[in-house]
C-alpha cells in the first residue's frame, strides 16, 4: 500500500549544506511543502596526510569498511585528488553499515560484499568479526566517529588503519533559528533527522527553544539519530524500519496520515 499524501503538509528536512537530496525529493512526490534548515557541513580533515597515506597503500588492505555514504564520497573524493581512482579500493572487499552506504558504493565503486541486516556499527562489527581475524582494514571515518565499530573491528582481531576522512561540522545559529519562528507560529507538522550530528546542531542551534522541537512530529532515519533526540530529551515519533531516506519520507507520510 503506497504511502498516505502529505497535501502540503509542512516538514523541515535538516541536512547538510548542498543540493537536492533524497529524502527532500521524496517529500515532495508525496505532497509536503519541504523547508531545509542546514544543520551540518563537512569540512576536509584537519591532517590529511594519514588517509593520503592509506589511500596510496591500498594494495596493502584486505578490507574496506564505510559507516556512512559521506565516507564513501569523501574517500572518492580524496581518492581522485591523488589521481588514483576507484579502480585500487574497487579491489577490496567491501562493507557498508547500510543501504545509503551501500547505494553510494555501488554508484561509485561496485556493490559491497557485506552489508548487515541492522544499520549500526555494532552490527557491522559483528558481521565482519568472523571475516577479518587478522586482516587489514581501512576504516576511513569522521573525526568524531562513534567508537562501537573500531572497537568492535578490533575486538574481532583486525589489523584496523582508522583515519580521519572528514570532521562534521555545525551550521551557525542563524541559520537554524528559523526553525524557532516556525515551530511557535505551527507551521510545522513534522522535523526530519537523519544522524546524530543533525541532533546536535539543530539542538545547540536552538539553544534554551530546543524545547519547541517538541510541538512537531520528531522522524530520525534510525537507532543512533533516535537515541540522539532521546538524550536531548526530545521524543521520536517516527522511525522507519530500514534506515534509507525513501523509506524516512515514507514513515512520516504514515505517520502524518494517521495522524
Amino acid at each position: 500500500m503506497p504511502p498516505p499524501r502529505l497535501d502540503r503538509r509542512t516538514v523541515v528536512v535538516t541536512r547538510s549544506k548542498g543540493g537536492e537530496d533524497a529524502l527532500a525529493a521524496r517529500l515532495r512526490d508525496l505532497g509536503a511543502e519541504v523547508r531545509e534548515i542546514p544543520s551540518i557541513a563537512f569540512a576536509p580533515p584537519a591532517d590529511p596526510a594519514p588517509l593520503d597515506a592509506a589511500l596510496r597503500a591500498l594494495a596493502r588492505f584486505d578490507w574496506a569498511v564505510f559507516a556512512s555514504a559521506t565516507a564513501v564520497e569523501r574517500t572518492l573524493e580524496r581518492l581522485r585528488a591523488l589521481g588514483l581512482g576507484a579502480g585500487p579500493l574497487a579491489r577490496l572487499s567491501l562493507a557498508a553499515v547500510g543501504p545509503a552506504t551501500a547505494d553510494a558504493l555501488a554508484r561509485a565503486v561496485r556493490e559491497p560484499d557485506l552489508v548487515p541486516a541492522e544499520s549500526k556499527g555494532e552490527a557491522m562489527a559483528a558481521a565482519l568479526a568472523p571475516r577479518v581475524r587478522g586482516r587489514r582494514v581501512l576504516l576511513p571515518r569522521p573525526a568524531d566517529g562513534r567508537p562501537e565499530l573500531l572497537d568492535g573491528l578490533l575486538a574481532a582481531g583486525a589489523d584496523v588503519a582508522a583515519v580521519e576522512a572528514y570532521r562534521t561540522v555545525p551550521a551557525p545559529p542563524e541559520a537554524i533559528l528559523p526553525l524557532a519562528g516556525w515551530l511557535e507560529a505551527g507551521e510545522v507538522a513534522a522535523v526530519a533527522f537523519a544522524s546524530p550530528s543533525a541532533v546536535k546542531a539543530v539542538v545547540a542551534g536552538l539553544g534554551p527553544r530546543a524545547p519547541l522541537l517538541g510541538r512537531a512530529a520528531l522522524a530520525a532515519i534510525g537507532p543512533t539519530t533516535a537515541e540522539a533526540l532521546r538524550a536531548a530529551g526530545l521524543a521520536v515519533a517516527v522511525q522507519p524500519g530500514r534506515y534509507t531516506a525513501v523509506d524516512l519520507a515514507d514513515a512520516i507520510a504514515a505517520r502524518l496520515g494517521a495522524g
